[in-house]
């Protein structure tokens, strides 16, 4: 099924690992007003709603305007993003975030979300005619996306993006063209993640190599040596052998290679369907049966707000299902637990079972998850002003801002590298020094792929970042791109498929059981006359020659 519409869980735990690229700079990534003056930073539901009535000219940028002509007016802007309202303040001493109001002429003011309730405050706000002039969204297709668009809430991008270079390479990628609107417009700044659809480091299983070396025990390179390992492991050291808070998180993690494009958009027999309704789907979930009923899987694996991390921090956990890339944000979490012990010294990735061809296929995305809207209200002059900013914030210099401090205070420039001067601190926090820079280095894109210093420094958690860099380069050399057409996939992504939630059936399957392939295909019948049919129908006919 497509991955937006996954939990709020696995959502944070996406996010944080992303957040992990980040820390090689020793940050984190975090996540539009009227005139007023009122900072939207508490636990509020009602966002700094934007009074703008819009300009009468075309929203296509506003021509060869020189920049001081551009910024000329001051603007307050409100932006609702992830915590922004803990770490914006109006009174606090903050060089970056100064920086950025001086180089743009606005002034920012926040409106406080949360990872817990960011998609009920956006829904209220819309519903409500109370959208900040931009927020955060991972609703950047499918049915209430296209409702947005049809009611006027949010605002197009301008057809011509060239003012922008830095975000028209992004805007200009085939799945993010893929998934424009039914009149043709783009609506979201996507929030890259890399440069590429194959993030290897996204998926896996984090494991106690302490333990395995204590017991004597080698990679498995089958399902069934995976099982007897966990199961020796959890035996023998008295732990749950395998923990997990998101069932399709663990589909990926463990079974990617059983079935690559399980959570995709297929074509089976000559015709396109959601990939939950192929029979290699149904294989994998009878697999994470047999693990919850063998005792292997974590028995609370289902529990709300269940944190499968602390389990494994505090030991009591043979192995991890996670975004393993983020080992370098775990890194303190995992010290607190484990004083003395090093991280990489006692966990590593667990090497992914190969598929019955020998080849192990990358975990893939789109190249972005979740991105930027406007809201419909806003003026040209406005959303310019706001794009202008997310440009520069996109572009090679903002990125090292926002990951490395100020040019000249925290940093060298030595040609498309840095030499960062906090590089032999060990206890340096950018993050403290400019409480806006866990705001900024997410708020565009989060991340452009590319890393700016050359070497690693000798914290634990850059050492952490090496060995998670080296066995992401090592997997993207060895393996192969997962069989996904993300073109068809990113219009599929913005069809009704119907609404039902194939990850509780899931859920409800591998601690029960009914037969497997029975409720899929029940559950397939049922979805069929709410719209899984039409949406079957129109990306047949939109990609009958596409594979």
């Amino acid at each position: 099924m497509p991955r937006r519409s996954r939990d709020m869980k696995k959502k944070n735990a996406l996010t944080v690992g992303l957040s992990a690229l980040l820390l090689t700079s020793g940050l984190l990534a975090g996540c539009g007003s009227n005139g007023d003056n009122t900072s939207n930073s508490g636990d509020t539901n009602t966002a700094a709603k934007s009074t703008d009535t819009g300009s009468d000219s075309s929203n296509n940028g506003s021509g060869n305007a020189a920049p001081e002509d551009l910024y000329k007016k001051h603007l307050d802007i409100s932006i609702a993003y992830m915590d922004i309202g803990t770490v914006i303040k109006e009174g606090q001493t903050d060089d970056m975030l100064k920086m950025l109001e001086d180089k743009f002429n606005i002034t920012i003011k926040p409106v406080n979300e949360s990872w817990g309730d960011y998609g009920d405050r956006t829904k209220l706000w819309a519903a409500s005619g109370q959208l900040p002039d931009a927020f955060f969204t991972d609703a950047t297709s499918g049915d209430l996306f296209n409702q947005w668009v049809e009611q006027g809430i949010i605002k197009a991008l301008p057809d011509d993006m060239s003012k922008y270079p830095s975000l028209k390479q992004y805007t200009d990628l085939p799945d993010v063209k893929g998934a424009a609107a039914s009149d043709g417009k783009n609506y979201f700044i996507p929030r890259m993640l890399a440069s590429r659809n194959e993030l290897p480091n996204d998926r896996g299983i984090l494991i106690r190599k302490d333990w395995m070396d204590e017991l004597g025990l080698k990679d498995p390179t089958t399902y069934d040596e995976l099982k007897t390992v966990l199961k020796t492991i959890g035996e023998k050291k008295h732990v749950i052998p395998l923990t997990t808070s998101s069932i399709d998180w663990t589909s990926d993690s463990v079974f990617h290679n059983l079935a690559p494009a399980m959570q995709w958009w297929q074509k089976i027999d000559g015709q396109w369907k959601p990939g939950w309704m192929t029979d290699a789907f149904a294989d994998v979930v009878a697999h994470e049966r047999d693990l919850y009923q063998s005792g292997i899987l974590d028995k609370d694996f289902s529990v709300p707000n269940m944190d499968a991390s602390a389990k494994f921090n505090q030991g009591k956990a043979a192995a991890l299902v996670n975004t393993v890339k983020n080992m370098a944000y775990d890194v303190p979490n995992w010290s607190k637990e484990n004083p003395g012990v090093k991280y990489i010294d006692a966990v590593k990735i667990l090497p992914p079972i190969p598929a019955a061809d020998g080849n192990n296929y990358l975990y893939g995305y789109y190249d972005y998850w979740s991105g930027t809207m406007f809201n419909g209200s806003l003026s040209d002059e406005k959303q310019e002003r706001i794009l202008a900013m997310f440009d520069w914030l996109a572009s090679p210099d903002g990125q090292k801002t926002v990951r490395y401090g100020l040019e000249g205070t925290d940093w060298e420039s030595k040609g498309d590298l840095i030499t960062n001067k906090h590089a032999e601190e060990k206890d340096f926090d950018l993050a403290k020094k400019y409480p806006s820079s866990s705001i900024f280095n997410g708020m565009s894109i989060w991340s452009d792929g590319k890393r700016y210093v050359e070497g690693y420094g000798p914290s634990e958690v850059e050492q952490t970042q090496k060995y998670l860099d080296e066995v992401e380069a090592q997997q993207l050399q060895t393996g192969q791109k997962a069989p996904v057409n993300w073109v068809v996939n990113a219009y599929a992504g913005s069809l009704n498929t119907g609404g039902g939630d194939v990850q509780g059936l899931v859920t409800k399957l591998v601690m029960g059981k009914e037969d497997i392939k029975e409720a899929l295909k029940k559950f397939a019948d049922e979805q069929m006359g709410l719209g899984l049919q039409d949406a079957i129908d129109k990306v047949n006919a939109k990609f009958k020659d596409e594979n």
